[in-house]
């Protein structure tokens, strides 16, 4: 009997051992839903700055297509009309070309009666001429800002039936300020009656408020 006994109680142990292992939880249960809790709110917090951020970009973005609906538009592209093809000079003076066909002239800020560019907004601009000319003389072209000489470009006579050349710059302009191109002493350019070789380009790049430096 004695022995029986103590076999009993063995297998009790055991039993209420294996009992215990059973309702001892594998993980803390509060641990982890707290941690859990934490993560989400951190998801949260992700999720509105992701939102704000887009919201911002929205807004910029609707204020850029705003800018550009209202920004004035400006730009033109004149050459020189005649009945036939012939030349412009030479001139015994510095001489102001007329670019009277207008290609292209958005906001009229180009007059072709003058010749001449007037700035309607201030703003940063950029113009561009080209010129052709037989070798038979000299070709020389100047950009002018007001009276001001700003950029040129000059061909020698080199002795080659055709000569062409060009050249542009970018200007900062107030409202008023005109623009225009020159002819040297002594050059000719050339007018054809069709093609357009020689030509005045200019257009608004972007404007500028009164504050801009």
């Amino acid at each position: 009997m004695a022995l029986f006994q103590i076999f009993l109680i063995s297998i009790l142990s055991s039993c209420m051992a294996q009992d215990e292992d059973i309702m001892t939880p594998v993980v803390n249960i509060y641990t982890e839903l707290k941690e859990l809790k934490a993560s989400i709110n951190g998801l949260t917090t992700d999720l509105n700055a992701a939102k704000n951020e887009l919201e911002e970009q929205k807004s910029l973005i609707q204020d850029l297509q705003k800018q550009i609906k209202e920004s004035p538009r400006v730009a033109f592209t004149a050459s020189m009309s005649a009945t036939e093809s012939t030349s412009r000079g030479p001139f015994s003076t510095e001489t102001k070309l007329i670019f009277d066909k207008v290609l292209t002239n958005v906001g009229d800020a180009y007059n072709p009666v003058t010749g001449v560019f007037t700035a309607p907004v201030k703003g940063v601009y950029y113009f561009r001429y080209s010129g052709s000319a037989f070798s038979s003389h000299d070709m020389g072209l100047s950009i002018f800002k007001g009276t001001a000489r700003f950029v040129s470009s000059y061909e020698y006579n080199s002795g080659e039936r055709n000569d062409q050349m060009s050249n542009g710059a970018v200007m900062e302009l107030n409202v008023g300020e005109e623009v225009h191109v020159r002819l040297w002493i002594r050059c000719w350019i050339f007018v054809d009656r069709r093609y357009n070789y020689s030509t005045f380009t200019g257009y608004l790049l972007y404007p500028q408020d009164s504050a801009s430096v």
